[in-house]
């Protein structure tokens, strides 16, 4: 979509550029499209082509997210959404797992990488499997309890905004990669360490962030700002997401513009790459506990094993490795699978 507004009919950049607007845009932390368009217009018109370049990217998502929290808030608790949701749950977590596939498999053939890959990833799913076996029951209670002060309460104290504030400008400053690799620090920050979603409503965020217009990083941050704290808070996590790629984009995209060389810059961060597809599978992994298991955690008991979902997911995954199907058509199809199950039995 970038290269057909800005190469084919703006003709803004030509295709020299575009692959190096890329290069930039995937190695910055933050979200790729928002990268794309600071590196664009500063190009055109340096800091004001930045600011408008910012604003336009981020607007239509930032409202479309702030009228869908809402609705979400109201019919949360409506059995028909619930089913939704649920069943679009093991869509998604067919997409991340078919994207962890696409991109590690590509990582792999790299010699100097596959060690490194394997063992990122194996270090990530052991401290994610034990951190929800040892922590299972003080978890259920200890979440319960956090959520009922901070979710949606009508508090709106100053704590909570610097809250988060800093913690989507943790994200925004981390999440290389874009996309997929910014759920893991998000989970970490909203579900692991103050507890604002559950685990199922993590896997509501992501699947309504990745239906909607918009990076998932700065729709996270417009859903969970207004879950917590309204629309002001959305305003302030939406502008801690973005805050760090708008500064560091910014000085890249004036180095690239004098310099036009930032191969080195490449090779540094690509050492980056095996860990980000990690981190997108930790984060996968996460979402399929509240898919795979009834309790929502990783408890293997067989009375706890959620087959239908299961199900759902296999169905899922062939259908996005075999077909060319939309995985937004996919994620809906399991929603729409779920809901008729439960409407008929």
């Amino acid at each position: 979509m970038m290269k057909t507004k800005f190469v084919d009919e703006l003709h803004w950049i030509d295709e020299t550029e575009m692959l190096d607007l890329i290069a930039i845009a995937q190695s910055s932390p933050g979200a790729v499209a928002v990268n794309g368009a600071i590196v664009v217009g500063y190009k055109l018109c340096r800091i004001p082509g930045v600011f408008f370049s910012i604003l336009g990217a981020i607007i239509p998502p930032f409202f479309i997210i702030s009228i869908i929290s809402g609705f979400y808030t109201l019919f949360q608790e409506n059995e028909a959404v619930q089913a939704l949701l649920s069943g679009m749950r093991s869509g998604v977590g067919a997409v991340i797992v078919s994207v962890v596939w696409d991109m590690g498999s590509g990582i792999v053939k790299q010699k100097k990488t596959c060690s490194d890959s394997h063992h990122a990833l194996r270090i990530h799913c052991k401290l994610l499997l034990k951190n929800q076996y040892c922590s299972y029951y003080f978890n259920m209670h200890y979440i319960g309890s956090s959520k009922s002060h901070y979710h949606r309460t009508e508090e709106k104290s100053q704590m909570i905004y610097l809250q988060l504030f800093l913690s989507y400008l943790q994200i925004g400053a981390f999440s290389f990669g874009g996309g997929y690799a910014a759920m893991p620090l998000i989970q970490a920050q909203v579900v692991e360490k103050y507890h604002w979603l559950s685990m199922t409503e993590f896997g509501d965020l992501v699947t309504i962030a990745e239906m909607t217009p918009g990076p998932i990083a700065i729709n996270s941050a417009t859903f969970v700002g207004t879950q917590v704290a309204g629309l002001s808070g959305a305003l302030i996590a939406t502008l801690g997401c973005i805050l760090p790629s708008c500064i560091i984009v910014t000085l890249l995209a004036k180095i690239y513009i004098q310099y036009r060389n930032v191969k080195i810059m490449q090779d540094i961060l690509g050492t980056l790459r095996p860990v980000v597809v990690s981190m997108i599978a930790v984060a996968g992994l996460g979402i399929l506990s509240s898919v795979f298991f009834l309790s929502g955690k990783f408890a293997p008991a067989l009375s706890n094993f959620n087959i239908r979902g299961i199900i759902f997911f296999a169905g899922a995954l062939l259908c996005l490795r075999k077909t060319k199907l939309s995985p937004i058509l996919i994620m809906v199809g399991c929603g729409i699978l779920e809901l008729l199950y439960q409407t008929i039995f």
